[in-house]
């Protein structure tokens, strides 16, 4: 039998996933997750992990609490290994992980509590808003305003009001009016502070400040903030001067990356730095060839001898593969090593190897062959390497050749694509998605054939395309599709850059 962990995922930004969150997603076998819980998260999962939906929201339920302590029962008894119950925010705060803890544990099933920031003080904290502050709020109440019954619950209001701090009211955006009216009768002043906060840490996250008594008035249906907190106190005027989100570039940009997941952090690293609400659909998983490992590849090369890098993957899987059979650093003593741009020195500089040749700008094959036309390195070699994979376009093996080199081709690591159920693409895809970004000829090939395999091709002409290069840029066109945007230079900054450049001007 598996252990069950209860987790929490946080409120919604995936960098707030706790350490331990982060390995127990890493090693899952099965993971039950609810509706709470946004792709960005889901994206830290292997693709072999099993995932199990159970979505919930306040009267909104795909199982009754029941059926989803008995689904967490029978996916223990019938896992070996790591079983997650992920929840949105913290689960014990509102989340009812105390019952799912009870249910394992009268099943006999092993289970550990793993604890997650909660949304009733990070979404506050993401506005600017500290749900406590010396001389304006000492104390801060975490309210649920849906009960068992479906109404509001019955609460001691005239206490909440005599605690002087500020209120936070869960799964409360159906009820907003009837909260307002009741804390205004039992003594609250009118003109009180309070805040919606939708979607809360996430860059879609929206924020509506008002009077409480504005929230009376007329008794607005706020059900489509949902997910939203509503939060009362004189905190609230903070945000006024203090919310720190608004202001970056990509803020309320929703970009899909389809870099492989062993890639993809970066890429996303840079564009949430920026304000972007990522989600990632990686369309290749690279593994490791070892087909290529001949006694011709593991011979020494001389001075002679260039070795051309043209990705991170290849300099991974080619020295891991040399090391594998015993080589190490000494193995590259007497050769020239090329690197197609600044990300694949760096990956070669991680192993202790310095690029002898680099171009000074078109970080591309092309680029790769002028650098390599007008370098002095040129007169005294003769033969060539390339580590590639076998989805290579055979550009830079072809110009090599032409210039009278030997070139040793070698396939150190396969892209192979990943599959996914139509409505797992639709559920991506019909997320408003403002861009598509590309980082490499095989994730355009795989996209388009799973869009094709699923009869989704016109997804492909309804958002605009990024390519990190001109090489990328081809095979999307070659498709009869359009880029929107693509970098001078070849670098994820650089395609961060130009998709900043373009919401600039919108």
């Amino acid at each position: 039998m598996g252990k069950v962990y209860l987790v929490g995922a946080g409120p919604g930004d995936a960098e707030l996933l706790t350490l331990k969150a982060s390995r127990l997603l890493a090693q899952a076998e099965a993971v039950v997750y609810d509706a709470l819980v946004g792709p960005a998260i889901l994206s830290h999962l292997p693709s072999h992990t099993e995932r199990i939906y159970v979505g919930k929201r306040a009267g909104r339920h795909a199982m009754t609490q029941e059926e989803i302590n008995q689904t967490l029962v029978e996916v223990a008894q019938r896992c070996k290994g790591i079983v997650v119950r992920l929840k949105g925010g913290d689960p014990f705060v509102f989340g009812r992980g105390g019952e799912e803890m009870q249910a394992l544990r009268e099943a006999g099933l092993s289970y550990e509590i793993v604890p997650g920031v909660t949304a009733g003080v990070a979404a506050p904290a993401y506005c600017g808003i500290p749900v406590t502050h010396r001389g304006v709020s000492r104390s801060v109440s975490l309210i649920t305003a849906f009960s068992k019954e479906g109404g509001v619950p019955e609460l001691d209001w005239e206490a909440l009001v005599r605690l002087d701090g500020t209120l936070v009211f869960y799964m409360s955006m159906r009820v907003v009016p009837i909260i307002a009216e009741r804390l205004i009768a039992s003594g609250l002043r009118a003109t009180t502070e309070a805040a919606i906060i939708s979607r809360g840490t996430l860059p879609t996250e929206q924020l509506h400040t008002a009077p409480i008594s504005s929230f009376v008035q007329g008794y607005l249906d706020y059900e489509h903030y949902t997910p939203g907190l509503f939060v009362v106190g004189d905190v609230v005027t903070f945000a006024q001067d203090y919310a720190w989100r608004s202001s970056y570039p990509l803020a309320g940009q929703r970009i899909l990356v389809t870099r492989s997941q062993a890639q993809a952090s970066r890429l996303v690293e840079i564009l949430q730095e920026r304000g972007a609400d990522t989600t990632l659909l990686p369309t290749i998983e690279i593994t490791p060839s070892h087909d290529w490992l001949s006694p011709e590849a593991l011979r020494k090369p001389n001075s002679n001898t260039c070795i051309f890098f043209t990705s991170t993957n290849g300099v991974r899987y080619y020295i891991e593969g040399l090391q594998a059979r015993g080589q190490d650093i000494r193995f590259f003593g007497d050769c020239t090593i090329a690197a197609v741009g600044p990300a694949t020195a760096k990956e070669l500089a991680r192993y202790g190897l310095q690029a002898d040749l680099m171009p000074s700008s078109d970080y591309s094959a092309r680029g790769l062959v002028e650098a390599w036309k007008n370098s002095p390195m040129r007169q005294q070699m003769t033969h060539a390497i390339l580590p590639t994979s076998p989805l290579a376009s055979g550009e830079l093996r072809d110009e090599l050749a032409s210039l009278g080199l030997q070139v040793s081709e070698y396939h150190v690591y396969d892209n192979r694509p990943i599959p996914y159920t139509k409505d797992e693409l639709r559920e991506l895809l019909d997320e408003g998605l403002d861009w598509i970004t590309f980082c490499s000829s095989s994730a355009v090939h795989n996209f388009m054939a799973l869009l094709n395999l699923h009869g989704l091709q016109g997804y492909a002409t309804r958002v605009p395309l990024a390519a990190i290069g001109e090489v990328t840029a081809q095979t999307i066109q070659a498709y009869g599709l359009s880029v929107s945007a693509m970098p001078a230079e070849a670098t994820l900054t650089a395609l961060a850059d130009a998709l900043e450049g373009k919401a600039s001007r919108l």
